[in-house]
């Protein structure tokens, strides 16, 4: 066994969670301060692989391969939100991380093990990191744009957002098998803001305070706020489920069509709901300018709506102005995201990360999903489709909520070791 066991420098890795733990929102300091602490822990992988940047900081690490296979592409963003306080200096202690951070280091731990090695990658290996994945995506945009117009063809694109879990669809798995799922495709994001200016009443009179035509809005944007609903990424993951289900589970997901309605009501409470079949609305922040002491002469809120595949994003929007309903204040998108073409189930590059999986977490049930959160993925689907998204981490269902996983020795033990096997197709 433990020959089996991937070389792991278990205290770089935690301090690089640790000095990646605070960076939340795209800023320029702060992925300049990313950099630094990835080139001073991973010094192997920035002397033997090129490196560019692009928009707001995006790096693209870059190795030629043997040209017996072709290109291998990973990419994730850094920035994450925030995770609970968590201990980060008690050595071996389980620690609290953002998924997507753990994804990129588990990534990169087994890349700097596998180049003191003598490593070579079959194919060019491309590892894209993007700094500004929740606010826009700009550098993945412009990352996947570089690659397009160098005809990159890769064998597969690898992001975070799927996971390993004991916590989801356990009535349909064998007794304690594993379910993991593999994102296929992705929702739609819509972030903006909604603005409000005095409402003027006759000439020579003081207009109507703003704050009272957007408390209105904010009403109307408030109720309705969660839409489900099946798209083709989720009925191939309950079919697929069904596959291994007991009869009466394998009854109620064998037609994910006909029968979501009940399964609608049946999982109106539970955490997959909201996951996989759930347009989601959230008002995230209201501000007011004034004084403090005289009415607020403006005033502005804050929302941001996930959308399941099927409606395009102009349509959403129109919704949205219809909610708004109000002469007196405007809404401005800030982020336009839609939702992501899907990707294939099939082929080697579904075969080699299935077996991955199947190696590392004993008897897993895999499925592919539509990936709850928002990935890099969704630009490199030009590519040449696929495109998965797979994080080797066993969540619970609040921690999938989150997006964050617990890692521990063990933990990030299986990780790089799936790296170690992804590096090597």
């Amino acid at each position: 066994m433990s020959g089996f066991l991937a070389p792991i420098n278990y205290g770089r890795a935690r301090d690089v969670l640790k000095k990646l733990s605070g960076y939340a929102v795209y800023d320029e300091e702060g992925a300049g301060r990313v950099h630094a602490v990835l080139r001073d822990s991973y010094p192997l992988i920035f002397q033997k692989t090129d490196q560019k940047m692009f928009d707001r900081q995006a790096l693209l690490i870059e190795m030629p391969g043997a040209n017996v296979a072709d290109p291998l592409v990973f990419v994730c963003h850094v920035d994450a939100h925030p995770c609970p306080k968590t201990d980060f200096l008690a050595e071996g202690r389980p620690m609290a991380a953002a998924l997507e951070r753990a994804h990129v280091v588990a990534l990169l731990e087994a890349l700097e093990a596998l180049l003191s090695e003598g490593y070579r990658p079959g194919g060019d290996l491309l590892i894209a990191l993007s700094m500004d994945g929740l606010s826009g995506g700009q550098g993945a945009a412009g990352m996947a744009a570089h690659m397009r117009a160098r005809k990159v063809s890769p064998c597969f694109v690898l992001d975070f957002g799927g996971y390993a879990t004991h916590s989801a669809f356990c009535t349909y798995l064998p007794k304690n098998a594993p379910l993991a799922l593999i994102g296929i495709s992705e929702k739609g994001l819509l972030t903006g803001g909604v603005q409000a200016q005095p409402v003027p009443l006759k000439t020579g009179e003081p207009g109507l305070p703003p704050l009272s035509a957007l408390l209105r809005g904010g009403a109307r944007l408030s109720r309705g706020t969660e839409k489900p609903s099946l798209c083709k990424s989720t009925e191939q993951m309950l079919v697929a489920l069904g596959k291994r289900a007991p009869l009466l589970q394998r009854l109620l997901v064998a037609k994910p069509r006909l029968t979501f309605p009940l399964l609608r009501f049946l999982w109106r409470k539970r955490a997959i709901m909201r996951q996989f079949f759930m347009s989601q609305r959230t008002l995230t922040g209201m501000t007011a300018a004034g004084d403090g002491v005289n009415r607020p002469e403006s005033a502005a809120l804050s929302f941001r709506q996930t959308t399941i595949p099927g409606k395009k994003l102009s349509a959403w929007k129109h919704r949205l102005r219809e909610k708004i309903a109000d002469e007196n204040l405007r809404m401005d998108i800030e982020i336009e995201l839609e939702h992501s073409a899907r990707s294939r189930t099939g082929g080697e590059a579904w075969d080699a990360l299935e077996t991955a999986i199947e190696i590392l977490f004993d008897r897993a049930v895999i499925v592919p999903c539509l990936s709850p959160y928002v990935t890099d993925g969704r630009f490199y689907a030009g590519l040449k489709g696929n495109v998965y998204r797979f994080s080797p981490f066993l969540v619970t269902g609040e921690e999938a909520l989150r997006g964050e996983c617990v890692v521990t020795d063990g933990s990030l033990q299986t990780a790089v070791q799936f790296f170690r096997q992804m590096l090597s197709v």
